[in-house]
């Protein structure tokens, strides 16, 4: 598959404590949270833990949680040692291609979508308040874009003791694409403007840039992290 990808500190924060990973048919997002500089310590340790673990030896689903939870050790460890990183943490959304699958482990409200035949699929469910209120039927779509929880997170690596990952795997066709952004992309532009950059740019690269400029014309109010595959 092609692949581009591209990160941005944004307009109005300091640090970028996104991150991203490109290794050997494994691609993943993570957007760290907390005190100074530790949430891009955070993003960052879970991706070195990524970008290290063996994988192909064992069952992917398997693999990826293993993985995981080895990431979420080691934030919960460095915290441990140092005060000023206590309650790290970073949200992680990794795809691992395998022939003809994707095997996808997710934790927090990055997202990856699916890129199919003209349409746009969310394949993750995010992990925050006011995606659970709404998942639960409490409240409605367009109570959840503007709820002031929107954006605190009910699950993410190293923040609680507890890690609940989901795994998903769906069949990967012929002309299939993928997305995976944090939410400095999602959060600022929806899906039928995602599906017409994918649609415009040519190669993987061009629409992760084009994404990535989309979110800061209109406000660019977070980092933002695209990573685009598409078929070759």
């Amino acid at each position: 598959m092609d692949v581009g990808a591209r990160t941005h500190v944004g307009k109005v924060r300091r640090n970028n404590e996104d991150g991203y990973l490109i290794r050997d048919g494994l691609l993943a997002v993570a957007d760290g949270m907390g005190g100074h500089r530790a949430g891009e310590i955070a993003s960052g340790t879970v991706l070195t833990v990524l970008r290290d673990f063996p994988f192909g030896s064992g069952e992917p689903a398997a693999e990826l949680e293993e993985a995981m939870r080895a990431a979420h050790a080691r934030v919960r460890q460095l915290a441990a040692e140092d005060a000023s990183m206590a309650g790290m943490g970073t949200t992680l959304t990794v795809a691992l291609l395998r022939p003809g699958r994707v095997h996808v482990g997710h934790v927090g409200d990055s997202r990856l979508y699916l890129w199919r035949r003209g349409e746009l699929r969310q394949m993750t469910a995010d992990h925050s308040v006011a995606a659970e209120l709404l998942r639960a039927g409490q409240i409605d779509e367009a109570a959840a874009r503007v709820h002031p929880h929107r954006h605190v997170l009910t699950r993410a690596i190293g923040a609680l003791p507890e890690l609940h990952v989901d795994l998903i795997e769906f069949p990967l066709e012929p002309g299939d694409g993928l997305l995976l952004c944090t939410d400095g992309l999602s959060s600022l532009v929806d899906e039928e403007d995602m599906l017409r950059v994918l649609v415009e740019h040519p190669t993987a690269q061009a629409a992760a840039d084009a994404l990535v400029q989309l979110a800061l014309a209109r406000g660019g109010i977070d980092n933002v992290t695209v990573v685009v595959a598409r078929p070759d």
